[in-house]
This record gives C-alpha cells, sequence and structure tokens, in this order.
C-alpha cells in the first residue's frame, strides 16, 4: 500500500493497488466551457460542461465530435501526479451518453492511451472503440513504424442511455479488456496480437507502450459519418 494522497479537487482517496486514485465528476467547472485542472482538450470538436443531462450530480461534459481526424473531441490527461502509473497498467471507466453511433464502415475511437514503446524508436496507440454495425473493436496503431491492426467484437454500443465503459490497458502483459455496465466483454480482450492488421511491420504484435497519456472523447477517422453527440460523467481511475 501507498500512504500518498492527491490534495485536489478532483483526486481522491489515497493511493493504493485497488484503490479510486481519480475520480472526476464534474461538479466544481464554469458551465458552458471546457473543464480545466488536469484536463487539457484535443481536436476541434466542442467539448462543454454541461447540465442537460448528467449521471450523478448536476453535470455532465457535452461534446459534439465531426467527420475526420481534425474534428476529433478529446479530454487529455498526462503529466504529474497521475503519470507514470504504477506497474504501467491503467483501469478505469466512466458514464457515457451517446445520441448515435459512427455508421456502419467508419472507425471510432472513444479511449486511448499512448506512448512510447521502451527501448524502441516509435510509440504506440492502444484504443477502444468500433466500426462495423455500431460494434465495439479494440485497435493497435504506431508511430514510427507501419503497424494499424483490429480486434472487433460482436457487441454494439448503446445509445440514448447511460452507459457504463470501463477498461484495463495492462502495459507488462501486453493485455487489454473492457467492460459494459460491468460486465466483461471476452471478445474484446486481446493479449499481445488481434485479429488482423491493415499496416504490419511488427508482424501482428501489439506492443504496449510505456503510457503517457489518456484520451477519452470521440474520434471519426473517416469522413461520410455525420456529427456525434454524447456526454460523457463521472470519470474514474484505479490502482
Amino acid at each position: 500500500m501507498l500512504g500518498i494522497c492527491y490534495l485536489a479537487i478532483v483526486i481522491s482517496s489515497c493511493k493504493s493497488d485497488g484503490d479510486i486514485i481519480f475520480h472526476e465528476s464534474f461538479e466544481h467547472y464554469d458551465v458552458g466551457v471546457a473543464p480545466l485542472g488536469p484536463w487539457s482538450i484535443a481536436g476541434t470538436g466542442v467539448i462543454k460542461v454541461d447540465t442537460s443531462r448528467s449521471q450523478t450530480g448536476n453535470h455532465s461534459v457535452y461534446f459534439e465530435s465531426g467527420e475526420g481526424f481534425g474534428l476529433r473531441a478529446f479530454l487529455v490527461l498526462k503529466g504529474n501526479p497521475l503519470f507514470p502509473f504504477m506497474y504501467n497498467r491503467i483501469t478505469g471507466s466512466f458514464y457515457i451518453w451517446l445520441d448515435e453511433a459512427s455508421p456502419d464502415g467508419v472507425h471510432w475511437t472513444m479511449v486511448q492511451a499512448v506512448g512510447q514503446v521502451k527501448d524502441e524508436e516509435y510509440s504506440s496507440e492502444i484504443r477502444y472503440g468500433g466500426q462495423h454495425s455500431k460494434r465495439f473493436m479494440a485497435n493497435y496503431d504506431t508511430q514510427g513504424k507501419q503497424s494499424d491492426c483490429w480486434h472487433h467484437s460482436a457487441t454494439a454500443i448503446p445509445e440514448k442511455q447511460w452507459t457504463k465503459i470501463g477498461w484495463q490497458f495492462d502495459g507488462p502483459n501486453q493485455t487489454m479488456k473492457f467492460w459494459l455496465n460491468d460486465q466483461l466483454i471476452e471478445d474484446l480482450t486481446v493479449i499481445g496480437q488481434g485479429q488482423g492488421c491493415v499496416s504490419n511491420e511488427l508482424e501482428g504484435k501489439w506492443v504496449f507502450p510505456v503510457f503517457e497519456e489518456l484520451m477519452i472523447g470521440w474520434v471519426d477517422y473517416q469522413t461520410g459519418g455525420g456529427t456525434r453527440r454524447f456526454w460523457i460523467d463521472d470519470v474514474k481511475l484505479y490502482q
């Protein structure tokens, strides 16, 4: 057990194995603007604190993302005191209310962790999102090497309801897991290698990085999918 307590509004409890080390309810931010504090923004989509819908309390964050990478809308966590994560393992959850998921064939991401691969000259991105018929997908991508790999699920993302999304990115064991409303989605577990790759300089291997930042939100990588509108609330990270 570690006896380190973070004395910030959005960071709660004492850091220890299995404990909550970060809990963001968005209750302490001004309405109508993006949350400040530990968060930064990636993309040119809309991100603002909102009172029209919430999982708990009165506030959540409203997002609008558009067509293509430039119109992505992500909240980003990086740097101290959260990073580097103990054991290079990120376990977390949030609630999302999604009006409508991306249409069939549009590849999307809603949570990812990125960083440099140890002792290598490339970085990698570990992602959960989806692609076909609104069904979830695990995705692995690299910068500095050509590797873009997938692992599809039979489970579709719920729409027009609060849904709890949970994940674990386990660097030492090259393993990622996904929970939907606290139920493990077994066909989204990836250990070292997925179902296939578009680019494949790593011969199908999913080599996890030393995690440097975490992003939650939405991006459609292709055009033609329209606008995504959704709310996120109650972000938690565990150790």
